[in-house]
């Protein structure tokens, strides 16, 4: 069924039934003839005709790199939330943390004429930043900051302060960090950065502090626990960068001083306040994020800017709490 055919129908022209679809003005007779034309055969019009009759998709692309579910499952909600209720559709690609994946995806949503692009990242992205300029799209990032983009991130380092700072370190604590690795830099820095700091606000001397690097998972936290206590079993507090990492620091914990209750052995942190490991092995000390309000803040600035109504780069860094302690 085409439009043409739709016009016969209905008795009216192929530029009428055009202006039906489009929300141009027509006679109360002609929108009815149309309507019920449309209502008996079932007509869906071609939405690639219209992108290229239109020069837009009225969609927006989301691309996930790498991350926890409670991050990318609250961010996305939203994000389609607010797009849904502004009238914008949603695309969405899965994209693994190799080198260069996110920035193919980028390219293959601009060649399907995607309206904007919102990436939510683990890991940097300077070089991506040359296809947004050149596509002439706009783009928000979530999770990081890049320069001269529009970015929405948490207050990584003051949420890790704090969380030091209210863990009951002192001159006599022996903590150990376990850092997120090369890979999730873009907030693994501030948390490193953010935690040491609180530690030494709280009077911790350097050389009773450990920092080894472990990635993001619960089988690399596990990993670096393990091979923390095979050279010293005396630590008070062991520190992660993620709640994933913190539930294999568990695992760890109780296997190598066989520990079978909470209460026992190091204090043991993570952050993002995963529910399902408070549940299991909480109350534990992290630090939670409203993910959701991210994915709408997001929104927000993507389809300011669609609308054209935000010309300058938007930067915004939301709160956090510090539960469990």
């Amino acid at each position: 069924m085409t439009n043409k055919e739709v016009a016969e129908l209905a008795g009216v022209s192929s530029a009428a039934v055009s202006r039906f679809l489009n929300g141009g003005y027509l006679s109360e007779e002609k929108r009815e003839r149309i309507a019920a034309a449309i209502e008996q055969t079932g007509y869906v019009p071609s939405a690639n005709a219209r992108i290229l009759r239109l020069k837009k998709s009225d969609t927006v692309g989301i691309i996930l790199t790498k991350s926890d579910e409670a991050t990318l499952s609250g961010v996305t909600a939203g994000l389609e939330k607010y797009l849904f209720a502004a009238g914008y559709g949603a695309s969405l690609a899965y994209v693994s943390d190799e080198e260069n994946s996110d920035f193919n995806a980028m390219r293959s949503m601009l060649e399907r004429q995607i309206d904007g692009i919102v990436l939510i990242s683990s890991a940097p992205v300077p070089g991506n930043l040359d296809l947004f300029e050149r596509a002439r799209v706009p783009v928000v990032i979530v999770g990081q900051h890049a320069r001269n983009q529009n970015c929405v991130r948490f207050d990584n380092f003051g949420a890790a302060y704090d969380l030091a700072s209210s863990l009951g370190c002192s001159m006599e604590s022996r903590v150990a960090y376990i850092d997120a690795g090369k890979r999730y830099r873009s907030f693994g820095s501030d948390r490193r950065k953010g935690f040491l700091a609180g530690l030494e606000r709280a009077g911790v001397p350097k050389d009773r502090i450990t920092v080894v690097t472990g990635g993001f998972s619960v089988d690399e936290g596990y990993y670096a626990t393990k091979k923390l206590l095979a050279t010293r079993t005396d630590f008070t507090h062991i520190a992660c960068a993620t709640d994933a990492m913190a539930a294999g620091a568990i695992k760890a914990v109780r296997e190598r001083l066989g520990i079978s209750r909470r209460g026992k052995g190091p204090i043991i942190s993570g952050f993002g306040n995963d529910p399902i490991l408070q549940a299991v092995a909480g109350p534990l000390p992290t630090v939670r994020y409203d993910y959701e309000v991210c994915g709408i803040k997001a929104a927000e600035i993507i389809v300011d800017l669609l609308k054209g109504e935000v010309k300058s780069v938007a930067s915004m860094v939301l709160g956090y709490e510090v539960v469990g302690v």
